[in-house]
């Protein structure tokens, strides 16, 4: 074979074969945010993702660093065993590495067949072109032993050809895409609403975030399913925030997190759609920002909960979300890392936090980098601290957002208690008694802004106190047999 020509084995330690091959990802979403985090570790400022109408077909294109035939085969050639990291776990930008264990383009045998790489390396004149066959995986894993440890997962076919030096990139075709993916990924939305469901497909991320703060919106599976994995996709990569995702007085709290994304300089395009963050908070007026700050002995962190006076929406985005240099581990966790259901079950519901965790809890990630090991010092620590900050947010959640619908629901029931009494006073006793009428009004006027009248609008009396109060003005202005016929009707009318 020429130097020109190459072909080899993709192996991976058996330890983990029942990993791969009972699947490790439970959607599109979850497969691509590995191959785009890849990304992310080559430096490309900017990645592409083009759906196929049918989805047959995914292309990923990306500006990052490219390889060449040599690193292709040492990243590649054994699974499980990263060397990402071997020289620095920054990016020559100043990057987190995002990769460390070694399976993330694996992911992609979730979604397709066959994998095509073509990449090129900055001041390399070589244009590799890769083909990875990942329908073998799904062979007989006997027959693809190889040794007492290892198992031939895929087979690979690559050539090398001659390109300029300054160019740098890598596309990545994914064919021959499987059943359930393909199914997901070609229902794309071609209007506001598709089968009853709304889409984001080529909208502008404005459009975007005014679609995500509609109070209508209960849950992602509002969307149809190529939106909501575009959702997925956006929640655990490294993009920026929608401009707007918080009300203007609460933004300036997070305006560092704001930055910290933003300086990544890192966009990710899906069909031409910018895809964001999808974490946009409606503008309610009763809402707080309480950041968290953490240095412990096994673990740090950093971040921010935000606590509005409804329920989160849509439910995606209630409980805690961790993320590890900048991608997110799963989704958010609506138990706030096994917090007791029963302290502020209510309001547990309005609450939605993010923390940046430091490497040490990347220790506790398991294969799947989407949960975590709960024994793992790290998490124990983290787990302990989150729930005393909890604890003590709930209790100011409850003073300074329930405490503050309450007043205002009082305030909305005695507006509308004395409108009431003037609309008594001025079609019913304006007939028969015009001067009390007006007393009446005038004593029960603008009752929502002087609080002790808002007190005494509201008040609840019971059947004996109203007997009382009636009984003492009927003898102060009554003649006694005009009290006992008053007392008699007015007893009939409330046993009615």
């Amino acid at each position: 074979m020429s130097d020109k020509n190459f072909k080899g084995e993709i192996r991976v330690a058996s330890r983990i074969v029942d990993y791969l091959s009972s699947g490790l990802y439970d959607s599109p979403a979850a497969c691509l945010k590995e191959l785009i985090n890849n990304s992310f570790d080559a430096d490309a400022t900017r990645v592409e993702v083009f759906v196929k109408p049918d989805a047959d077909r995914l292309i990923i294109v990306d500006d990052g660093d490219g390889m060449d035939r040599k690193e292709f085969e040492k990243h590649f050639s054994m699974i499980s065993e990263s060397h990402k990291r071997d020289d620095s776990d920054m990016t020559k930008s100043g990057r987190p590495k995002i990769g460390k264990i070694g399976i993330g383009f694996i992911a992609a045998n979730e979604i397709c067949n066959v994998m095509e790489i073509v990449s090129t390396k900055f001041g390399s004149s070589e244009l590799l072109q890769v083909e990875i066959r990942f329908d073998l995986m799904r062979e007989d894993p006997n027959k693809r032993r190889r040794g007492d440890s290892e198992i031939a997962k895929a087979d690979y076919f690559g050539t090398v050809d001659e390109t300029t030096k300054d160019s740098h990139f890598t596309q990545i075709f994914l064919k021959e895409v499987r059943g359930e993916a393909q199914e997901i990924l070609a229902r794309k939305g071609r209007g506001k609403f598709v089968s009853g469901k709304r889409s984001i497909y080529g909208k502008k991320p404005d459009s975007i975030s005014k679609i995500l703060k509609d109070k209508n919106i209960k849950t992602w599976s509002d969307f149809d399913f190529y939106s909501k994995n575009i959702l997925q996709i956006g929640l655990n990569v490294p993009v920026r925030y929608h401009d707007n995702w918080l009300s203007d007085k609460l933004q300036s709290e997070v305006e560092d997190i704001d930055k910290h994304v933003a300086g990544l300089n890192f966009s990710l395009y899906i069909d031409g759609t910018e895809v964001r963050k999808p974490i946009v908070f409606g503008s309610e007026e009763e809402a707080l920002i309480n950041r968290f700050h953490f240095k412990g002995e096994h673990v740090s962190a950093d971040g921010y909960f935000y606590a509005q006076s409804t329920g989160i929406k849509p439910q995606e985005l209630r409980g805690l979300l961790i993320r590890i240099r900048s991608a997110g581990v799963g989704e958010y966790d609506s138990t706030f890392l096994g917090f007791p259901p029963s302290i502020g079950s209510l309001t547990q519901t309005w609450i939605s936090g993010e923390l940046t965790v430091d490497d040490r809890l990347e220790e506790a990630m398991n294969i799947d980098r989407r949960t975590l090991r709960i024994d793992h010092p790290a998490y124990v620590e983290l787990q302990e601290e989150v729930h005393n900050y909890l604890s003590d947010l709930l209790k100011r959640v409850r003073t300074e957002i329930y405490g503050s619908r309450s007043i205002i629901r009082k305030k909305k029931r005695a507006k509308e208690v004395e409108k009431k009494i003037v609309r008594i006073a001025t079609h019913e006793i304006a007939k028969v008694a015009p001067e009390s009428a007006k007393e009446i009004e005038k004593a029960w006027i603008d009752s929502t802004s002087d609080e002790s009248v808002q007190k005494k609008i509201l008040r609840k009396f019971t059947v004996d106190q109203f007997y009382e109060i009636v009984v003492e003005v009927a003898k102060e202005v009554l003649p006694p047999k005009f009290v006992n016929d008053f007392i008699k009707r007015l007893t009939d009318r409330l046993r009615r």
